[in-house]
């Protein structure tokens, strides 16, 4: 049985960058309140597009509602 507390994020992914790419998310954690680490900016950045794409399809389809 393990011991201690449960991991957070027990999913574990290798993905890749090219140094632009790197650099833009390191930049953008900068800027954040709390200055988050690298892979905790990647989670976030990837539920934000998340987020505004839930957001977009649920306006597409009020909108295809209100023209039916």
């Amino acid at each position: 049985m393990p011991r201690g507390r449960p991991e957070l994020y027990p999913v574990k992914k290798l993905i890749g960058f090219d140094q632009k790419m790197l650099e833009a998310v390191e930049a953008w954690a900068a800027k954040q309140p709390d200055k988050p680490s690298l892979s905790e900016a990647i989670r976030r950045m990837v539920e934000l597009v998340l987020a505004a794409e839930a957001n977009v399809a649920k306006r597409a389809t009020t909108k295809r509602n209100e023209l039916s």
